[in-house]
């Protein structure tokens, strides 16, 4: 029964730190984040119905209610949000959402990892550099927007606004990483600490640049920072190609989310 309690307590903080970092990030590139009545809703400076402009449950709220509110207060910005779902346990809001003509985008593994993983060992043409100013700031920038751009309309000009400011990657809670591949910026990964876990993030490869585990080696140079920064351990959200980088790291699954995209949104 310990043991149920335990995993059920790592479930709870790692939905909790995913809630935060939404947030985070989207106070950091000017956009405002708002909780209330168990819903969070964020909004960029962006139209992009896409992780910084996104509506997710964190309470009991009914699951239409959950709708009428994100649709209702996206409307009056002139636009529309990703809502995020925990498979099971928001059933009720996906019927809802199937309802309302939305669909899904993604589906994701939400993974853990305990404790600090050991670091791959870097090729003799590759260098594994730590954001530290403005220009490694926009390096970064540059890979995400390679490496994510082209999977939905927009998305790359809006991960363009997320990092549009280099605080972003330079608060004290952060520790971003470029990994540089025959001289150029190929890899990157991210981690922010909040409440004790560490969010691993914006793991993305240029696409001439896949293969060569360029993206393991950012990840787990991210997540030893994270256990560096305090971490009582590491948490992400895998994409399909992300999901076997990660398990060879020592991550494992303990939810499972889905996001939808609005039906006006085509993605």
């Amino acid at each position: 029964m310990e043991n149920v309690v335990q995993e059920a307590e790592v479930v709870r903080r790692a939905q909790r730190c995913l809630a935060e970092v939404l947030k985070e990030t989207t106070r950091r590139c000017g956009g405002v984040a708002l909780e209330e009545n168990g819903l969070l809703l964020v909004a960029a400076n962006h139209p992009c119905p896409i992780f910084v402009n996104s509506a997710m449950r964190t309470g009991t709220l009914d699951a239409v209610e959950t709708l009428r509110r994100s649709t209702n207060f996206f409307a009056a910005l002139g636009r529309h949000c990703e809502t995020w779902t925990r498979v099971g346990p928001d059933a009720d809001l996906e019927q809802a959402a199937v309802a309302a003509g939305m669909r899904v985008a993604i589906e994701m593994p939400g993974m853990v990892l305990r404790q600090s993983p050991e670091m791959p060992e870097i090729p003799a043409d590759v260098e594994l550099r730590r954001v530290k100013d403005a220009q490694a700031a926009r390096d970064f920038a540059q890979v995400a927007v390679e490496g994510f751009g082209g999977e939905a309309p927009g998305f790359g000009d809006l991960i363009g606004t997320i990092f549009s400011q280099p605080r972003s990657l330079l608060a004290p809670d952060t520790a971003a990483f470029v990994v540089w591949h025959h001289g150029h910026p190929a890899a990157t990964a991210l981690t922010m600490l909040q409440d004790g876990v560490a969010w691993i993030g914006w793991v993305a490869t240029t696409p001439q640049s896949r293969g060569q585990g360029l993206g393991r080696l950012a990840t787990a140079a991210a997540a030893r920072a994270g256990f560096a920064l305090g971490a009582d351990f590491a948490s992400l959200e895998a994409t399909k190609m992300g999901e076997p980088v990660y398990s060879r790291l020592g991550f494992r699954e303990i939810l499972r989310y889905r996001t939808y995209w609005p039906p006006e949104y085509k993605g």
